[in-house]
């Protein structure tokens, strides 16, 4: 279902309202939303569609016939995309489940992911709330557990960021889910949900495009100081093949940076997973 107000469309929510949607779900309050968007910022509240429940965040976005500045945000996503063609699993209501768009006519943009990344810590931080770090390319961790994922799909040149970001889940809807996981809400310090959305539209808003006008080179030192990752003993798994060494972090385009035996080794964004390594192999 989906909600909204006639003077912006039936889809798109007005900067006056309000909307509770039951007690397990989160509740926006769209003109406070408003108050905290830049004035020129990528992304404004009448450019915000907000639907109670949808397939996916990214596959409504990538329907839609013009996305620059256009914000999804849902509750719930029945056939929610992760990395690699798995699902991503949500609780209703208890997280912040959205994609953004940018036009991009270069028609690539490298190192999306790890700049939504960036944006996400930076508007954690803003809030008080530390100690979040990355793991190459799109995960968002607290100690060994996962509290976010970031999904960035092109089509032509049109790209769209979606994030997923565990706020205050009910441990009964994510029983299915083997990872370890953490919401915001466990972390300890409190957060208001709509300061965490402005802020992350904003973020996002300034980082990305910086990334798409001037490339990923700034913010390689940035990232590299919030790599989980960094200095261990890890593996890279691509199909059948499995690389093993110690993790350095990435390159000015956004490429993991493996060292081996055979050297260094630069990995870039596909069918990858990544693991810590107790033991290198004989």
């Amino acid at each position: 279902m989906e909600y909204g107000s006639g003077l912006h469309g039936s889809s798109r929510v007005s900067s006056s309202s309000k909307k509770r949607h039951g007690s397990n779900s989160m509740q926006y309050d769209f003109q406070k939303v408003a108050t905290l968007l830049p004035k020129n910022g990528k992304f404004s509240v009448d450019r915000l569609v907000f639907f109670d429940e949808v397939d996916s965040t990214n596959i409504w976005m990538l329907k839609q016939p013009e996305i620059d500045g256009l914000c999804c945000i849902t509750n719930h996503q029945v056939a929610g995309k992760g990395r690699q063609g798995r699902k991503w699993t949500d609780g209703r209501g208890g997280s912040i489940l959205m994609s953004m768009g940018w036009e991009v006519s270069a028609g690539h943009c490298p190192g999306a992911s790890l700049v939504a990344g960036l944006a996400v810590i930076k508007s954690l931080k803003e809030l008080g709330i530390r100690g979040v770090q990355l793991k190459w390319p799109n995960d968002l961790l607290f100690g060994t557990r996962k509290l976010g994922g970031i999904l960035v799909e092109m089509t032509g040149t049109r790209m769209v960021v979606g994030l997923g970001l565990n706020y205050q889940l009910e441990k009964s809807s994510m029983l299915d889910v083997e990872q370890p996981w953490m919401d915001i809400t466990s972390i300890g310090t409190k957060c208001d949900a709509d300061e965490l959305l402005s802020a992350i539209l904003r973020n996002m808003g300034q980082m990305i495009t910086d990334c798409i006008n001037r490339g990923f080179a700034d913010y390689v030192d940035y990232w590299n100081s919030l790599d989980a990752f960094r200095g261990c003993l890890a593996e890279v798994r691509m199909g059948q093949d499995t690389i093993v060494g110690v993790e350095r972090g990435v390159n000015k385009t956004g490429a993991l940076l493996i060292e081996t035996d055979e050297g260094v080794q630069a990995i870039h964004t596909g069918d990858v997973s990544l693991r810590r390594r107790t033991f290198k192999p004989d």
